[in-house]
């Protein structure tokens, strides 16, 4: 491919060179009196001059398009391997050829214009020259001389001895002659009115071509505008693509690291949780239930049938402290509440018969014949009962919600509105106090 490039770059630089040599031949274009057309059709310069600029113009289509091949062909490589190197080195130096072929293709353009202007002047010089000399001649005396003499004094031939019409050989009056040199200078001034109108025309035309170009110069700068107006939008469009892009790659990556959380996550949950944390955890459950069960319920058990450890509460090991017995009623019995406390009697043991409390067992037990003394009389009677009264009222003044065993939680009846429909039995309610006085003083 590089072979090609190079090939195509050698048969551009050698079409260069010939186009170079037709610059030089027009710029060193010279034009005799006569040689060179008064309407300029048909001329060598003009012809020259439009196969140059064909030329120049293909060279430069044939230099754009090979310029997008090497763009093309050699795109951008990584530098760090070393064929990529020798790559980058080779499209260097294809690139610094083509930027050579440029710079002399637009110096070539630079020479042509120089050598279009020189070889104008050089044909309007010429066309200058020929006027003179058709001036000059209509200005000579007709004689039947065929050579003229110029100011170096060299001996040029009458490029118009055609268009002049020599008397015969024999001498003419001088009304003749100066007839015959008015009707040449009316030739001469009509040739000169036709050149006028020529160069009228041209000058139309040359107007036209301006007024055309300037419109076309207008529509161009118009586009230019257009143009220019559509690569702002393009900008601010490709700057709000970057940003987007800025934006949405964050995104992505914010989502590419939640998903590599989640994904870590559920490896460790669903892969090394169990292995590395349930596993250890069940092997000591199972190792704890084991030693529970191997060891520590054989040694409870032992110890609880040879009475080392019992079972049993505190409370059901203790016995109470004394017991009242009565032989002519049956005991009073205090219950406490479901939730409440048991009613607590302060200074019980300094009302005992026995301070030691229980059950005296001398003389013959807790069966044996008991005295009349230790029979409790009617003051120890009096005394107990104005203890439990005192623990009542203690108990009134506290004021706890009573709240029984299913939760439910009793209320005082003294506190409710007195029923309507009870007021029959109102006389019986107020009799149960004074039955209840009479039964505790009994």
């Amino acid at each position: 491919m590089s072979t090609s490039i190079s090939s195509q770059i050698q048969s551009l630089a050698d079409l260069l060179k010939q186009t170079n040599e037709l610059i030089s031949r027009l710029d060193k274009l010279s034009f005799q009196p006569g040689s060179e057309p008064l309407d300029g059709v048909g001329s060598v310069r003009v012809e020259l001059a439009q196969d140059i600029h064909d030329s120049l113009k293909a060279l430069d289509e044939e230099l754009e398009v090979l310029g997008q091949e090497v763009e093309d062909i050699y795109p951008t490589i990584d530098s760090r391997s070393r064929q990529s190197s020798e790559r980058e080195r080779e499209k260097a130096r294809i690139v610094a050829q083509v930027v050579r072929l440029g710079d002399d293709l637009r110096n070539s353009r630079r020479a042509f214009r120089r050598a279009q202007l020189s070889a104008k002047r050089a044909s309007e010089a010429a066309k200058v020259r020929e006027r003179e000399l058709v001036f000059a001649s209509l200005q000579q005396p007709t004689q039947d001389e065929s050579r003229t003499t110029g100011d170096s004094g060299e001996v040029a031939p009458d490029l118009f001895a055609s268009r002049r019409k020599l008397a015969q050989s024999k001498q003419l009056t001088k009304e003749e002659l100066e007839i015959n040199a008015s009707s040449d200078v009316t030739t001469a001034l009509r040739r000169t009115h036709d050149l006028l109108s020529t160069e009228l025309q041209r000058s139309r035309f040359a107007q036209e071509t301006f007024d055309q170009s300037t419109a076309a110069l207008q529509q161009l700068g118009e586009q230019y505008d257009t143009l220019g107006s559509v690569l702002g939008k393009s900008r601010e469009l490709l700057g709000t693509l970057l940003r987007s892009q800025k934006s949405d790659t964050w995104y992505l990556e914010t989502a590419f690291y939640i998903l590599l959380a989640t994904l870590g996550w559920l490896f460790f949950r669903r892969i090394l949780y169990g292995p590395f944390f349930k596993l250890p955890l069940f092997l000591w459950n199972v190792l704890l239930f084991l030693l529970n069960w191997v060891a520590w319920k054989p040694i409870l058990l032992f110890l609880q049938v040879t009475g080392v450890v019992t079972t049993r509460s505190a409370g059901a090991r203790t016995t109470p402290g004394f017991a009242i017995t009565s032989q002519s009623r049956p005991p009073l019995i205090v219950q406490q509440s479901a939730t409440g406390r048991a009613p607590r009697i302060d200074n019980m043991a300094e009302h005992m018969p026995y301070k030691a409390g229980g059950v005296p067992a001398g003389m013959g037990g807790g069966n044996a014949k008991k005295r009349p003394e230790d029979v409790l009389g009617g003051q120890t009677s009096e005394q107990i009962g104005k203890m439990a009264e005192q623990s009542q009222n203690q108990d009134r003044q506290e004021a706890k919600p009573v709240v029984r065993g299913d939760g439910m939680v009793l209320k005082d009846r003294e506190d409710e509105p007195v029923n309507p429909k009870k007021k029959t039995f109102e006389a019986t309610n107020e009799e149960q106090p004074k039955q209840r006085a009479k039964r505790d003083e009994l």
